[in-house]
């Protein structure tokens, strides 16, 4: 597997950069890409320091890592990390969406209980075959669920989504199968260069066990189990993210083979994967 991290760097700082890192500019920013583990990457650790310290800003606004893995990694993994690609507004609370939330945790905001049908706005869902509310509401199209049942698939259940009484050719998509538990060897934080666990009065690592961190560093590894082979989607026990607003932490989610296989033959739109380790 080979693991490149893109960053935004404010171009007011990319003078700072090596000549000999590429960088593209993009605005009020430039783009560059930097293999994990370089010398280039830790060079950037180095220089998102510094300027923390000297002028108490930002050197990148944005990271985000990109896997590139074999084909016999591919063929050989067990479990694939679903990544959904598209997030839109207004999440369900905004449209009519019911939460308990006397039972989320008072320390990180997770878990609160949905009542009833998901709500959403029509005219806002993306053309995908999934999707995610900024609030991690994930949902389906009509398409993808006819697929997941005509393949034999295990694991998901749907429940019909409406925009206000009308129902919509959606559903939301909801775990029906083991929760997985995610491995210590998960890294998270707030970003490469960054692992704190708490800022300016926000928990992203709940002392709970609930929530792991603000952002998804590494590739996931799940603690194996007994029958995980039995089905082919799962959902995480704890959680990325923080309670902010309409934001709440969200699980992971996971695909077998076969789901991934259905989401490839068929081509499903909205889908990314990365392989997920088990330990």
């Amino acid at each position: 597997m080979k693991e490149l991290i893109e960053f935004r760097v404010l171009n007011k700082y990319v003078e700072l950069l090596p000549t000999n890192i590429e960088r593209k500019e993009n605005g009020s920013n430039s783009i560059i890409k930097v293999f994990k583990n370089s010398s280039e990457f830790a060079k950037i650790g180095e220089l998102t320091e510094f300027v923390r310290e000297k002028y108490n800003d930002f050197f990148f606004l944005y990271h985000n890592t990109i896997k590139k893995y074999s084909k016999k990694e591919l063929a050989e993994a067990t479990l694939f990390h679903i990544k959904v690609k598209s997030t839109f507004e207004p999440a369900g609370e905004e449209c009519g969406t019911k939460y308990a939330i006397d039972v989320a945790c008072e320390i990180c905001g997770a878990n609160r209980s949905q009542i009833g049908p998901l709500m959403l706005l029509k005219s806002s869902i993306p053309k995908k075959d999934i999707a995610r509310t900024i609030a991690g509401e994930v949902i389906v199209s009509n398409k993808f669920k006819s697929c997941f049942e005509s393949y034999g698939l295990k694991g998901a259940k749907f429940e019909q989504v409406f925009a206000k009484n009308n129902p919509l050719d959606f559903y939301q998509i909801l775990q029906d199968s083991q929760i997985l538990n995610i491995s210590p060897k998960t890294i998270a934080g707030i970003d490469p260069f960054d692992l704190s666990e708490t800022c300016e009065g926000e928990v992203y690592k709940c002392p709970n066990g609930h929530t792991i961190g603000l952002n998804l560093l590494s590739e996931v590894y799940i603690q194996k189990l007994n029958g995980i082979d039995d089905f082919d989607f799962y959902q995480t026990q704890q959680k990325i993210g923080v309670s902010r607003g309409l934001l709440k932490p969200e699980p992971l989610y996971l695909g077998s083979q076969s789901f991934r296989r259905m989401v490839l033959e068929e081509k499903l739109k909205g889908f990314d994967f990365e392989i997920a380790k088990l330990e």
